[in-house]
Formats: C-alpha cells, sequence, structure tokens
C-alpha cells in the first residue's frame, strides 16, 4: 500500500540532509547547494579536472548511499522517475546559460557532472528500467552500466547501437527478467544473451 507520508518525508529531507552526508564525507557543501569544496590531502597529484571527477564520484556515491536507505522498495520506481526528471531539469538550466563567451571547458564539465548524477539510479533491487522513455543525453551512460542492474523484471530499450557490448554484459546477469523490448537494432549476440 502507497504511504503518502513516507514519501513526503523522504523528499522534504533529502534537501536538509543532503548538506550533511557532504560534512561527514570531508566534503563542504553551502547552504544553497551551490557549492562544494572537498578537504583532502590526496588530491595534490590530480589535476584540477580529475579533483572534481574524484569529487563527484565520492558525492555521488555518499548521496546513493543515503538516499536509497531511506527509500522502501515498493517506491524505487517512482524515485528513479523522480531523479531523471530533476537530472534532465538541471541539464536544461545549464544550457540555457550558455552564451557566445562562455568557458566551454567549465560548461561541458558541468553538463557532464550532471550526466554522472544518473549513477544514483544504480541500484541493483531496481525492477523496472525503461531506458527507452529517457532522454538520450543519459541513455549512454545507463547503457554502459546495465550490468548493475541484476535484478530487473522489465527493461526497456530502443536500440542495440553501437553499445551492444555493454546490453549484452548486462543481460548475462538478469536472471529475472520477464520483459524485455528492443524496438530497433537486434543482434543474434543480444537473443543469445536473453537466453543465456
Amino acid at each position: 500500500e502507497f504511504d503518502s507520508k513516507k514519501t513526503e518525508n523522504v523528499e522534504g529531507n533529502i534537501k536538509d540532509d543532503f548538506t550533511n552526508i557532504g560534512l561527514r564525507n570531508g566534503v563542504e557543501i553551502n547552504s544553497d547547494l551551490e557549492e562544494i569544496n572537498v578537504k583532502t590531502e590526496n588530491f595534490s597529484s590530480l589535476s584540477t579536472t580529475e579533483q572534481r571527477q574524484v569529487m563527484l564520484q565520492q558525492y555521488i556515491q555518499e548521496f546513493k548511499r543515503y538516499l536509497w536507505s531511506y527509500v522502501p522498495w515498493y517506491l524505487y520506481g517512482r524515485i528513479v522517475e523522480r531523479i531523471l526528471a530533476g537530472i534532465i531539469d538541471c541539464i536544461e538550466e545549464i544550457k540555457s546559460t550558455w552564451k557566445l563567451g562562455t568557458n566551454m571547458p567549465v560548461f561541458t564539465l558541468k553538463v557532464w557532472a550532471m550526466v554522472k548524477m544518473a549513477d544514483i539510479i544504480q541500484l541493483k533491487q531496481l525492477r523496472v528500467l525503461q531506458i527507452d522513455a529517457m532522454p538520450k543525453m543519459i541513455r549512454s551512460n545507463i547503457l554502459r552500466n546495465l550490468d548493475k542492474f541484476p535484478q530487473l523484471r522489465n527493461l526497456g530499450l530502443t536500440t542495440g547501437s553501437s553499445l551492444f557490448p555493454y546490453i549484452i554484459r548486462g543481460m548475462k546477469n538478469m536472471h529475472n527478467l520477464v520483459s524485455f523490448s528492443l524496438k530497433y537494432n537486434c543482434r543474434q549476440e543480444i537473443l543469445e544473451a536473453l537466453f543465456a
């Protein structure tokens, strides 16, 4: 049975607790969630871009651990939908700031960071994943990590495309799959992985 109070509680507390997660891991986040500073000595040998990538990966892993610890199993699908909608909104907002004089490396890094946030939905207990309903910008990131969803029961794809080795690798571990949709470019290897 759906419990709306539990959902409101999860969604309402995320922003407040978001700051606390970062502070526990040496990541300092300001109150508006706009600026993140990492306090780590191990970054001295890395370039600024590499530091940001490491910091983002640490942040994503901690936020992922925090978020899914508060979500009951029957809300996984709804939370995944909201996370993806939020990522798309953020990407569109970032894209709307582009002007002729925009610093392209910084702009590209911001868009990449938002696409990378899709890693939050990599939950092995997830049952339904409709990649065909996701924006193209996020699809390739999800397909490359399809093996992180071993308990899927329903998988929807639009095309096998050039990422079919990742699809095959992921499908070999999906022993609970009961519904599979691939609308274009199905290959023999994909069918073999499906029945393996």
